[in-house]
């Protein structure tokens, strides 16, 4: 069996965790969190699984004038949203950029790609989790 990347996976861990606690001073509904738990599974998919394909995809979208066309639009509507919720998109890029250091280090340690999808989301979910618990641990006993 090859040596986990323990440094990377507490990174993520950690990014993970404090955007969770960050999520729970809103005071989200389950639908909320439903949607945040799907996204950071479709992010593991696509660092994982999906990847290649995707390049794929993007390789054809982009021949033509409409894509870059619609890229160019795309982009320039995520630089307005990071600049008008720069604080919830600072959580995003540490999560995102974890995730990458972790699955390049899973690689680098031949990982295969169900491996790995596995052990990003694992890590990944117990960060939320651990994120959300101990928010709502603090706000129990504040509330005594």
């Amino acid at each position: 069996m090859t040596k986990l990347p323990w440094i990377s996976l507490a990174i993520l861990f950690v990014a993970y965790t404090t955007f969770s606690r960050f999520l729970s001073r809103f005071q989200m509904t389950w639908l909320g969190w439903g949607i945040v738990l799907a996204l950071t599974l479709f992010q593991a998919l696509l660092l994982t699984t999906l990847f290649e394909r995707l390049r794929i995809l993007a390789g054809r979208w982009l021949r033509s004038d409409v894509g870059y066309f619609t890229l160019i639009i795309l982009i320039s509507l995520g630089v307005t949203i990071a600049l008008v919720w720069f604080r919830t998109f600072g959580y995003f890029l540490v999560i995102i950029t974890a995730e990458i250091l972790v699955r390049l280090d899973l690689q680098d340690a031949e990982f295969n790609r169900f491996q790995a999808l596995i052990i990003l989301t694992f890590f990944s979910l117990s960060g939320l989790a651990a994120g959300w618990a101990s928010s709502h641990l603090m706000t129990q006993d504040h509330l005594k």
